[in-house]
């Protein structure tokens, strides 16, 4: 994985887990497929971050659901290299993994851990 990728990812995280809204949205699956998830709009954040979480669709594996999210890089980013990849192709998917849907406040933030630990492992490219 490049650097830009990476430290786009880390600002991304870093962006979701320092809002517990933000947690708490994600873990609870909430979200049309096809829209954004993270981060909001306003602001730097596009531009600063460089990527986003897309929703994906809501599965079900062994009995239990499932919100996919898909991590994407924006064409307006301040990082040349990440505004160039973007530019290529705006709607790639660089990665993509699953949460493990809860409602539980205490169960959230580690949900939203381990799908950054997914996104991680699953980046292409």
């Amino acid at each position: 994985m490049s650097r830009a990728r990476r430290e786009s990812l880390d600002a991304l995280r870093k962006w979701i887990l320092g809002r517990s809204s933000q947690v708490t949205k994600l873990a609870s699956g909430q979200g049309i497929a096809g829209t954004r998830a993270a981060p909001s709009q306003s602001g730097p954040n596009d531009t600063k971050i460089g990527s986003r979480l897309d929703n994906g669709e809501k599965i079900v594996k062994e009995g239990k659901d499932y919100k996919r999210y898909k991590w994407q890089l924006n064409k307006n980013a301040d990082n040349a290299t990440l505004k160039e990849l973007a530019n290529k192709d705006s709607h790639k998917v660089w990665a993509e993994a699953d949460v493990s849907v809860t409602t539980d406040a205490s169960a959230a933030k580690a949900a939203v851990e381990k799908l950054f630990e997914d996104l991680e492992k699953d980046l292409k490219g």
